[in-house]
This record gives structure tokens, C-alpha cells and sequence, in this order.
């Protein structure tokens, strides 16, 4: 019996006109022409066997097929040289192929599956590594010079001043509340020891452009009174809180108080939830803000001649506690926006007694 020839390219089954039934090749004009993957093992089937030496010597088989014998018959046909030495380890040549394809896809799956894995488990341990070191890097740092920096340092608001306030003066002694104020209109220049009365609640705030002197404090029943404090004619002082303050000093240069009237008269009433613009709503100029009933926080916004942003107050007032019924000497240049946004506040503005100038916008340039 004859095996029926097999497609020269993938060796799968023909049809009977030559048509392989796998790839769909014509073997019928492959044979015409030439013999594509052609050998000694022509007719057998796929899944036959080869010893492992190498036929590389083989002689050009002969056109015809040879009939199929028995595998010893075979071998003792073929000339002594190319007989098959002892049966050697034997191999599928498909299934073999087969095996090491998936054998080496097999290995590229694991290869980047141990990689993945490794990373996974290195990144975290690597970042808490340089995570640790930093954090002990900064504590070092801080521990060698935390101390120097932090606690032996002491800030100076008057390491810029080029002028001393002079020693002599009269003695004065006033009380405060919370408002803005201005040295040589409101205050008098001079170097002051300030405190709260009981149950006060105050913050100091000073603001000197001419001078460099900028410093804040703070007073309540733990720190009751602050000395030394150096106020230079020109001077922004704030005050803000629930409480008041009372200035004292032994050098205060009331006989250099400058100051003028206040033109304007009209007091301007501001309900709840109602914004107004200075200079369009009402006239421009520096007003006392006082409640008439409720409780917030108005929102004023100062803006330059070119409509940018300068400056703003934002003072807590309310009718349960007389000092926060009234912030004094608010300075509403035009433009100024008023708004009081709480709908169940109601305000006035009352012209202030006492101004420095009429050139409002100066003060916050």
C-alpha cells in the first residue's frame, strides 16, 4: 500500500486534484516546476521518527517514490554508510518544535512574570529606604540647628530704625479700641507700654514703611501687658478684638499731634445683605462702622486708581458686646467696596472726629 502524497508545504492532505485541504496550496504546479521540502522521508506519515544524525551527505534521492517496506527493510536497502547507527534518542520532528516554541514562550512568561514580582517588592522597599532617610536627614538637620535657629534667635522690628523717639516728653495714658489709628493724629509719638483690662481679648498690630518697623502682638489673660513698643510718627497702629487697650509712656510728643476735622458729616446707614461703592453710594472718606443690630463681618475692598486690589478690612463687629460695637477710623478711598453680606446686619457709617488728611487713597500707598 502507497501513502497518498502530501502538500509539499505543510504536508496536510490533498485532494484528487492535488488541492491541499490545509493551506490550499496547488502541489499539482509546485510539482511542475520543482519539489518544495522534499526527502528521503517522502510518504511517510507526520508523525514518523528520525534518529538524531544528521542526513546532510544523503545523495539526491531518486524522482520515483520508493514503495513503502517494513523500517528494516528500508535500512537494509540503503548503502552501508547511511545505515542507522544503534537507535540513538528519537524525536517527533512537529511535536518536538511544537514543544520548544511553547517551552521558550513558557520561559519569557515567567521571566517577566519574576521581574514584575521583584519590582512590586523592591519600589516600596527602595522608596521606604529614601523615605527613611530623609525623614532622618531632616530630623538631624533640625536636631544640629533647630535649636540655634529657632530658639536663640530673636526678632528686632527696630534693628532699621535710623532715628531714636526722644527721651523727654509728657506722660500719657489712653484707652483704645478696636480700630486702625494713626501716630502723630491719633497717638501720640512715643515708646509705650501696652495692656488689656480683664477679660480683654486684643491683638497690636504696627505697620512703619518709613521706618521698617513691622510687629504684631497678642494680649489676653496669659500675656496681659507688652513694653517697648516704639511707635513713630506716621505710623499705622490697628487694633482689633474684644477688649480694649491702654497706652502708656513717659516720652509721648503730644505738643507734634497733627490732625484736621473731619469735612464730612453725613452718617450712611448699610442694611443687610446691601454692597455700596465709595464714591458712587456715598462720599469717600474715614468713618467709624458701628452696629446697629446683629452680628458679622463686613468685607471692604480697597482698589488703586488702575482697579487693582490694595487693600481690605474685614473687623468682626456685634451688638452683644460694647467694644465690638464700633470699628473706628476706617479709611474708605473711592472705590472702596463696602459689602455686608449678613442679611441680618445693620451698620452705620459715621464720619470719623478726627483725620490725618483728605487724600484717603494715600494711606494704603
Amino acid at each position: 500500500m502507497f501513502f497518498r502524497e502530501r502538500c509539499s508545504l505543510c504536508d496536510g492532505k490533498l485532494d484528487s486534484h492535488n488541492i491541499c485541504t490545509e493551506c490550499g496550496l496547488d502541489n499539482s504546479k509546485s510539482e511542475k516546476h520543482y519539489r518544495i521540502n522534499q526527502s528521503s522521508c517522502d510518504g511517510q506519515p507526520l508523525t514518523h521518527v528520525h534518529s538524531s544524525e544528521s542526513f546532510s551527505e544523503a545523495a539526491p534521492r531518486k524522482a520515483q517514490r520508493m514503495p513503502e517496506q517494513s523500517g528494516r527493510q528500508y535500512a537494509q536497502s540503503w548503502p552501508a554508510s547511511r545505515k542507522p547507527r544503534k537507535k540513538e534518542r528519537t524525536y517527533n520532528t512537529y511535536v518536538e518544535g511544537e514543544k520548544r516554541a511553547r517551552s521558550s514562550r513558557l520561559v519569557k512568561v515567567v521571566v517577566i512574570v519574576v521581574i514584575a514580582t521583584a519590582a512590586v517588592s523592591i519600589v516600596p522597599a527602595l522608596a521606604g529606604i529614601f523615605s527613611d532617610r530623609e525623614e532622618y536627614a531632616y530630623e538631624a538637620y533640625e536636631d544640629s540647628y533647630g535649636e540655634e535657629i529657632y530658639d536663640d534667635y530673636e526678632y528686632d522690628p527696630y534693628a532699621y530704625v535710623t532715628r531714636e523717639i526722644p527721651a523727654e516728653g509728657e506722660s500719657y495714658s489712653h484707652q483704645f479700641g478696636q480700630g486702625d489709628y494713626i501716630v502723630g493724629t491719633h497717638i501720640p509719638e512715643g515708646t509705650y507700654t501696652v495692656e488689656t483690662t480683664d477679660g480683654s481679648y486684643m491683638s497690636l498690630s504696627v505697620d512703619d514703611y518709613e521706618n521698617g518697623v513691622y510687629l504684631y502682638e497678642s494680649l489676653d489673660e496669659d500675656t496681659k501687658k507688652v513694653e517697648d513698643i516704639r511707635l513713630y510718627a506716621g505710623a499705622s497702629v490697628s487694633f482689633l478684638g474684644d477688649g480694649y487697650l491702654t497706652l502708656s509712656a513717659q516720652n509721648a510728643q503730644t505738643g507734634s499731634m497733627e490732625g484736621q476735622p473731619n469735612p464730612l458729616t453725613e452718617t450712611v446707614d448699610v442694611a443687610g445683605g446691601q454692597t455700596l461703592t465709595a464714591g458712587e453710594d456715598f462720599p469717600a472718606g474715614v468713618y467709624d462702622i458701628i452696629v446697629v443690630s446683629g452680628y458679622g463681618a463686613p468685607d471692604v475692598t480697597v482698589y488703586d486708581e488702575s482697579g487693582s486690589e490694595i487693600g481690605y478690612l474685614y473687623p468682626w463687629i456685634s451688638d452683644s458686646s460694647e467694644p465690638e460695637r464700633t470699628y473706628r477710623n476706617a479709611v474708605l478711598p473711592e472705590g472702596a467696596v463696602f459689602a455686608n453680606e449678613d442679611e441680618d446686619l445693620e451698620l452705620q457709617l459715621v464720619p470719623s472726629e478726627t483725620i490725618a488728611s483728605e487724600d484717603y487713597l494715600r494711606y494704603y500707598t
